[in-house]
């Protein structure tokens, strides 16, 4: 390697300097995640705000709809109740037939219909105003259980039979459920749901499986940040004089290819994980998507400021369009100047 002043580095500084630009790459990936894990993901209120948006996304709203739908009618005995109210009322000589028809199809009848006016009433709830406070609300309740799935902190949280499941309850928009049905004139004969209904955000087992690294990089977020800069300064002053400017360069480049890395992985992480759930593909997708934002957004800014720094260290140098670029910067500066001393 030959520097600005045409000399050249020795070559065990050379490899130490190539050992550093590689350790700050390696760790600058490795704090970014930790960053956006302490920040966000095992932050209640910044976790809320994240997940907050979910609240307007169709998939999720239709999910919700569905399974609350399915909750309430499975606690009402829609076709055991039209039995027995057919059989109050039934003709026992059968003299009219349309009534003996009748009674015979109330229970698919009755089903039909109770079942599209839940439907309904839940369909209400998810497009109405309050669902975004109680989608927040459950969220807020669910994130003790989520951060106690990733950290392996407080773990009698999470459910043993179903590692890897972060969920949150739906029983408050149970009974705003059965407060519509009311409105409507259908009494629920059970307004008393028992608790336990819940609506599955994460369903993965790599998450349990990644606890201990979660806890390691919980706990050392700030220290791998320190670590990557240390070798970023270490970098720099082990090139020594004439050779600096290129070693800036090496660790932005560095930066940027790891914040590449970074982006692909996700990507790959996202393809792997909605083939495993094709069945709730809308659902998986939106919260991928959502909660990993932020993470997308730390990675695009790391790799700008890695960019910058190349920009920055190939303007200094002794190149014709750098001089020219200096040269012109200065005149531009000058003028700015003089009309402000006058």
């Amino acid at each position: 390697m030959t520097g600005d002043s045409g000399g050249r580095i020795p070559l065990h500084r050379r490899i130490a300097v190539v050992l550093l630009v590689v350790a700050t790459a390696l760790l600058t990936l490795v704090a970014v995640v930790a960053g956006y894990l302490r920040a966000q993901v095992l932050d209640t209120d910044r976790y809320v705000d994240t997940v907050a948006p979910l609240a307007a996304d169709p998939a999720i709203q239709s999910a919700v709809a569905d399974t609350l739908t399915e909750a309430v009618l499975a606690r009402i005995d829609v076709a055991g109740a039209a039995a027995d109210l057919g059989q109050a009322i039934r003709d026992p000589d059968e003299r009219n037939p349309l009534v003996a028809l009748t009674l015979r199809n109330l229970s698919s009848v009755l089903g039909t219909y109770t079942e599209d006016l839940i439907a309904d009433a839940a369909r209400t709830l998810v497009h109405s105003d309050a669902f975004p406070r109680l989608w927040t609300a459950a969220n807020r309740q669910a994130h003790r259980g989520a951060v106690a799935a990733l950290t392996g902190v407080d773990s009698e949280v999470v459910r043993t039979d179903a590692p890897g499941v972060i969920a949150i309850s739906l029983d408050p928009m149970l009974a705003e459920i059965g407060d519509e049905l009311d409105s409507r004139g259908f009494v629920l004969p059970e307004r008393e749901f028992a608790l336990g209904t819940e609506f599955v955000i994460v369903d993965s087992p790599e998450l349990a499986r990644a606890q201990r690294a979660v806890r390691i990089l919980d706990r050392g977020a700030i220290a791998v940040a320190l670590a990557a800069l240390a070798c970023a300064l270490g970098a720099i002053l082990v090139a020594g004089n004439g050779f600096r400017r290129y070693t800036v360069i090496a660790l932005g480049v560095g930066v940027v290819v790891a914040m590449a890395v970074l982006a692909v992985s996700l990507l790959i992480a996202r393809s792997i994980y909605l083939e495993r759930v094709p069945a709730r593909e809308g659902v998986a997708r939106a919260v991928y998507d959502t909660v990993l934002h932020p993470l997308r957004v730390d990675a695009g800014v790391t790799a700008l400021i890695g960019a910058l720094a190349v920009v920055a260290a190939l303007l200094a140098g002794p190149s014709a369009p750098a001089v020219r670029l200096r040269a012109v910067s200065r005149r531009t500066l000058g003028r700015l100047r003089r009309p402000a001393a006058r």
